[in-house]
């Protein structure tokens, strides 16, 4: 443990140091993300506090409906944690020069795989941490909860479940290289997505939101009879944390602490299970599978060596040499780094999940077009969000990871204008196929001028999304990091992703009112005048133009600065 707590003390100093420059571009840099992130946790306790009470006032679904919607979202944020674990815990248990350096001194491997599973997890999740800080405020504010019992939904669940999701994913990671080293690793790697898969598609079988709304609903008024209600959820439920942890909000929001003990005691439980599960298989598994995968990696580039690929630089090309060098160094640095692929995916995964879920999103909530109008918007912003997450996670790292090698490109024939179109190009037109199935898919049940509305915004907005991820990816450069998802969970990763979630909010309350008077139109069988439903694609083109110019000069510049 002294060991331990050694490292962890310089670690500590060594990131203060470098994070607490006192020159004034630095200055203004940590002034400015400050701010930001002042404003959004504002915004996020307000707009929390809000939305509670319109699910609860306006739409009335009921404290029980409430709450099994918050169990489902939170069974998707497991699953993120859990496989975002996997992915980020690869990287930092068996590719970091960090632990390529402590596995070479007097120190017990099972020592440097608590360290750097711990180093990961805190590293990973304090954006989330904060993000949940917020909200959770706001959904105490509104039910008025007592501040002991705000603290005890944070730390006895909200971060035991997170813990369970992480030491699950580590857990599952080792298990995976143990199989990768007897089975065909491709196979392997199948098997975890169509395990993920079947994960999935049985809990929404067992579970699907569209159908417990329905079948709430109409019990009502008498949508809060929690007794007769929880006979409507399966058995199978009530065994995950993610329903342990909102039933618990349920009780405490009800100032019934007797209730939410036994499921507080089995979150904690089963984090510290998780855990220890996760430290006995490290202590005996982890020195031995990082010299596995340092032969995995080998035999993987001896096949390139030895295989020829449709898009390899001895081929000819229908592009230019210029554009060539930079889109196919693209490509081969996305496709030799498993997490990259991999989690992309596994984003496609989730995006085949939503559009498979919303197949009936038209005639959900009939009767009351409030509901109708938080269901649309619900799913809109969930498109963007997605868009946002893959912006993120592959466009905001595009700049950094041309390493230090960039002088490269500086010294290159290639003025900065052509370097960053093309740098965006690939991915840009990647996003555009994305953003426009999640567009059609969401909307072909509509009316063509709702689907005209909604592809037109969700084009703007993914292109405006990609754009400010690049931008903040280049004020934010790294040029000595070369680990993608590390840099897509930096602090300025987290600014990032606050901006995108502002300006996404801006895009949904610029649609509530026409998408309110809409569907209340439906409900009384009334004419609409549909050319109001395109009246807010004007501020939103303003907004977003204004933003692409920003946030595209800021990544043009950032190929001029030193590094």
């Amino acid at each position: 443990m002294n060991q331990i707590l050694h490292i962890l003390r310089y670690k500590l100093i060594i990131f203060i140091r470098l994070n607490t420059r006192f020159d004034l571009p630095g200055l203004l840099k940590n002034i400015g993300s400050s701010i930001i992130y002042i404003v959004f946790a504002s915004g996020a306790f307000f707009f929390t506090k809000k939305f509670v009470w319109f699910l609860i006032s306006e739409i009335k679904i009921g404290m029980f409906l409430l709450h099994e919607f918050i169990s489902i979202i939170l069974f998707i944020f497991f699953l993120a944690i859990n496989i975002g674990n996997i992915l980020v815990s690869y990287s930092t248990l068996y590719k970091s020069n960090e632990v390529g350096f402590l596995i070479t001194k007097p120190l017990n491997p099972s020592k440097v795989f608590i360290l750097k599973f711990l180093d990961n997890f805190f590293y990973s999740s304090s954006t989330l941490l904060f993000i949940l800080l917020a909200v959770l405020a706001g959904y105490a504010s509104y039910f008025e909860l007592k501040f002991t019992y705000l603290l005890i939904l944070i730390f006895l669940n909200f971060i035991p479940f997170m813990f369970s999701a992480g030491s699950l994913g580590v857990i599952i990671l080792m298990l995976l290289i143990k199989l990768a080293s007897r089975f065909n690793p491709r196979k392997v790697i199948y098997g975890l997505v169509f395990t993920y898969l079947s994960v999935v598609f049985i809990f929404f079988k067992i579970n699907s939101p569209v159908s417990l709304a329905t079948t709430v609903m109409n019990f009502y008024p008498l949508i809060d009879k929690d007794k007769y209600l929880r006979e409507l959820i399966s058995p199978l439920i009530k065994f995950l944390p993610n329903n342990w942890l909102s039933e618990t909000a349920y009780w405490l929001t009800n100032n019934n602490l007797s209730e939410a003990i036994p499921l507080i005691v089995l979150q904690i439980g089963c984090s510290i299970l998780l855990f220890s599960i996760a430290v006995s298989i490290g202590k005996h598994w982890y020195f031995k599978t990082w010299l596995m995968n340092l032969k995995l990696t080998a035999d993987n580039i001896a096949l390139r060596k030895n295989s020829k690929s449709f898009f390899s630089f001895l081929n000819n090309s229908l592009f230019s040499p210029r554009t060539e060098s930079i889109i196919k160094k693209d490509f081969w640095m996305f496709v030799r780094e498993p997490s990259q692929w991999l989690h992309f995916l596994i984003l496609l995964f989730m995006i085949m999940i939503f559009i498979l879920s919303v197949a009936g999103i038209r005639y959900v909530g009939l009767g009351n077009f409030y509901l109708q109008t938080g269901i649309y918007l619900s799913v809109f912003l969930f498109n963007l969000l997605l868009i946002s997450t893959i912006s993120l996670r592959f466009v905001f790292p595009l700049i950094s990871l041309e390493g230090e090698s960039f002088w490269k490109l500086k010294s290159a024939p290639l003025d900065r204008y052509y370097i960053i179109n093309k740098k965006l190009t690939s991915w840009g037109i990647i996003i555009l196929l994305i953003s426009t199935g999640l567009s059609y898919f969401s909307n072909h049940r509509f009316e063509l001028q709702i689907e005209l509305m909604a592809f037109v915004v969700n084009i703007i907005a993914s292109i405006t999304i990609a754009i400010i991820n690049l931008g903040m990816g280049g004020l934010f450069a790294n040029y000595k990091e070369k680990n993608a998802i590390r840099l897509s969970s930096s602090q300025g990763a987290s600014i990032t992703f606050l901006i995108n979630i502002v300006y996404i909010l801006f895009i949904v309350l610029l649609l509530f009112n026409p998408m309110s008077n809409y569907f209340l139109a439906i409900m009384l069988t009334r004419g609409f005048n549909m050319l109001s439903i395109l009246y807010p694609l004007i501020p939103i083109t303003f907004v977003s133009f204004l933003l692409i110019g920003v946030f595209i000069r800021a990544a043009y510049n950032s190929i001029q600065k030193d590094f």
